[in-house]
This record gives structure tokens, C-alpha cells and sequence, in this order.
């Protein structure tokens, strides 16, 4: 029996043999900004908050279903419907895609080697710590360097870049240090109120003996105020002899950020992921989630699947009309209502197989679901004309038959009656 390859790392298991080549410098691009993109290790996926935005973005960017068309599929498009590469499965690869776009504003997503150095088996989303431009032989290459110290070469056509906030870069995204403001306020707050709570547990008493003492019998003198502080007090009175000449309480001060100013922070959070606290604290109804859909996840899917298909297809099957798009079921999010109206008007046009009504509504698939039905009265409009004018006919016959019948019985009836 063939045992399986064994590798030392993951690298190993992605690139398999790294391609190292003669580069011929960097390569120069429009806005001669440096063609470098470096991974923040910055702290806005270690606050709360932003952690939260990035990981319920990630959550419903995860439910997107890969849709692949035309007839030149490779085996790595193929691992798109299930598991992308042998460690995560289509909701987890898409899930880390978003999350390293969100933190970094760039993810570069590179093809599983087969082995061969030729054929490609699936994708992966790195995170190098470096990755950087160069010319070899007047192609765009980038190399990858990882923390562990591994890096590799690779063509620009075989890797997909995702980016947001591009500006300065013609490649790459420009990095999220314009959040470092709201972080810096968001630490800051945490700070104070830790650091409240740290002094108003330190001191609560200032005592003022009526003569000077030394300092033995100061600290004698405070360790018998304390005793009376604690636990074993069971009354919850305090008493002192005359030997202090004044006690007061220390209320303690909570120097933090009022609840304006607060609010204020966290929608620059917000602002900046494109989400809302209803989105992330999950109480979103259907009007906020189409709007969060239409301006994030829906913008996300897009560009992913020109990404994978523009590193996946020749221009010439990309011509042909193959590509890989995600889509995903907003309806899901509907109300019950908008779900009976919407799915159907599609159906009674043909424009829905019964199964996908069933889906809107979580229902199984069921035989001759796949079936496209019409309602009888929608005529094509190629045959509008024919089906009009033979209708019209029968209708017209059909009526002057309906007339003279009726004509016939009002003759005798009044025959009858004159009788």
C-alpha cells in the first residue's frame, strides 16, 4: 500500500518545491510607491469590538455558495465546491479570506500544488509577513516571505489579490493605520476603567492621628482601623478613639470616557467595517441586513470571484464564458411574507424551479423539483402576435355561437309566454 507524502510543514504542502528565481529588480509601477506589502501586527484584531465587526463580516461572508460556469473546469475549481484545500472546508476558506482582508486589507489567496509544479489542486489563503514585487524577465513575480522564514517566488497571473482601501499602492491595499485613532481611544478607555477600579479597591480612608507618632505605631495604628473593615464585622460599624483626630472616605473617581464620547468611537469602528452594532450583536431585521448585504458581503463576493476566476481561466476560456461567482440566499433573512411574494412571482414565470422555492424555506429538495412551470396565461413574446389572433378567433366564434344560443332561448321563452 502507497503511504501518503509526508511534509514538514504546511509550506511544504502548498508550494511543495519553492520556486526561486533571478529577479531584475523591483517591479516599477505607476505611482512609484514601494511594491511591498507588509502584515500588520497591530492590535485591531486583539480589541473586542473590532474583533467582533471583522468576525460577524467574516460569518455571513462565509454562507456564500460558489457558483462555477462553463465547460473548461480544471480539478481546482472543482475542490471550490467542498474544500477548497485539505484543511478547510468552503465556509472556513471563505471565513479566513475575509478576516485577513478585514485586518490587513490585502489577502493574497495562492494555488495548492499539485506536486508536478504545473498542475494546481486547490487555493489557499496565506499571510505571509512580507510580500514584495519584482521584474523577472519583464513579468510581474512576488515573492513571499513567511515568519517562519521560508519565501518563495510566484507569478501575479497564478495568485488572487484582494484588497480594500487601495490608493497609494497599484497593487496592494493601503493598510489599516487610519484606525489606530479609534483603537487608541478604545485601549485608552479600558485603561481607565481598570485602573478606577484598581484605586478605588486600594484606599477607601485617610485617618489623621491627633499627635505624631513613630512609625511603628502608624502602621500598628492603620492594621487595627483595617481589622474593623472587614469580613468579621458583622454590624458594619466603625469606631475610633480619640487618638485619631480625623477619618474621612475616599469615593473613588472613574476618569473614563462618557457615554457620547463612547458611542462616537465605536461608530468609527463601524463606520470603517461597513457594519452596524445590529448586524453584530445579531438583531438585525430584513431591511438592515439587504442594506449591510448590498454594501459588504455582496461587494466581498463580487470581487472574490473575479479574483478566482481571473487566476484560475486563460483569458481565452474567460472569453468562453467560464468563471466562478458566489452568490448567496438573501431571502433566508426575509420575512415569511416577503418570502411567499417573491418566490411566487419567480415561479409563475419560470424564472424559479419548484427547488429553489424549497430552499427559500429550508425545505428538502423533491423529485421534478428541477422543473421550470409557467402560469398558462404568459404567452411568449416571439408568438404574441399568432397566439393572439388564433385566440381571437375562437373567442369570437365562440361568442357568436354563446349568442345565438342565448338568442334562441329568449325567442321561446317569450313565444311561451304570448301562448
Amino acid at each position: 500500500m502507497r503511504k501518503p507524502k509526508l511534509f514538514r510543514s504546511m509550506f511544504d504542502a502548498v508550494f511543495h518545491k519553492p520556486i526561486m528565481q533571478a529577479v531584475d529588480g523591483y517591479f516599477q509601477t505607476f505611482t512609484a510607491y514601494a511594491p511591498r506589502f507588509t502584515s500588520w501586527s497591530g492590535g485591531i484584531y486583539e480589541a473586542e469590538l473590532t474583533r467582533s465587526i471583522i468576525e460577524r463580516n467574516a460569518d455571513h461572508a462565509s454562507k456564500l455558495r460558489p457558483e462555477i460556469s462553463g465547460t473548461a473546469q480544471p480539478q481546482w475549481t472543482r475542490s471550490l465546491q467542498w474544500q477548497p484545500n485539505p484543511w478547510m472546508t468552503v465556509p472556513q476558506f471563505l471565513h479566513r479570506v475575509s478576516t485577513i482582508l478585514d485586518v490587513c486589507d490585502t489577502c493574497l489567496i495562492v494555488p495548492v500544488d499539485g506536486g508536478d509544479g504545473i498542475t494546481s489542486v486547490g487555493y489557499y489563503p496565506v499571510l505571509p509577513s512580507q510580500c514584495e514585487a519584482y521584474d523577472v524577465d519583464g513579468a510581474l513575480w512576488l515573492e513571499l516571505r513567511f515568519p517562519g522564514g521560508d519565501k518563495t517566488l510566484i507569478e501575479w497571473s497564478r495568485i488572487g489579490v484582494m484588497t480594500r482601501h487601495q490608493f497609494k499602492s497599484d497593487l496592494f491595499g493601503d493598510g489599516t493605520n487610519v484606525l489606530n485613532p479609534t483603537l487608541d481611544l478604545i485601549h485608552a478607555q479600558e485603561e481607565a476603567e481598570k485602573t478606577a477600579i484598581e484605586q478605588g479597591a486600594a484606599v477607601r480612608f485617610i485617618g489623621k492621628l491627633s499627635q505624631n507618632r513613630n512609625p511603628e505605631d502608624t502602621r500598628k495604628s492603620a492594621e487595627d482601623f483595617n481589622k474593623q473593615l472587614g469580613a468579621s464585622n458583622a454590624g458594619g460599624i466603625v469606631v475610633y478613639d480619640n487618638k485619631y483626630q480625623e477619618v474621612k472616605q475616599i469615593a473613588p473617581q472613574n476618569y473614563t470616557v462618557d457615554a457620547a464620547q463612547m458611542e462616537r468611537i465605536e461608530k468609527a469602528a463601524y463606520r470603517f467595517f461597513g457594519s452596524s452594532e445590529d448586524i453584530v450583536m445579531n438583531r438585525a431585521d430584513e431591511d438592515t441586513y439587504n442594506a449591510f448585504y448590498e454594501g459588504r458581503t455582496e461587494v466581498f463576493a463580487i470581487q472574490l470571484g473575479y479574483v478566482l476566476t481571473a487566476m484560475t481561466f486563460t483569458p481565452n476560456e474567460i472569453a468562453h464564458g467560464n468563471s466562478i461567482m458566489f452568490s448567496a440566499n438573501r431571502l433566508e433573512f426575509a420575512s415569511n411574507q416577503t418570502k411567499l411574494n417573491v418566490s411566487t412571482a419567480l415561479f409563475d414565470r419560470g424564472i424559479w424551479c419548484g427547488n429553489q422555492v424549497a430552499e427559500v424555506f429550508q425545505s428538502p429538495s423533491y423529485p421534478g423539483g428541477e422543473r421550470h412551470v409557467i402560469r398558462g396565461e404568459y404567452i411568449d413574446l416571439d408568438l404574441i402576435s399568432q397566439h393572439t389572433s388564433e385566440q381571437a378567433a375562437a373567442a369570437a366564434q365562440t361568442n357568436a355561437n354563446i349568442a345565438a344560443i342565448d338568442g334562441k332561448k329568449d325567442g321561446g321563452e317569450d313565444a311561451s309566454q304570448t301562448e
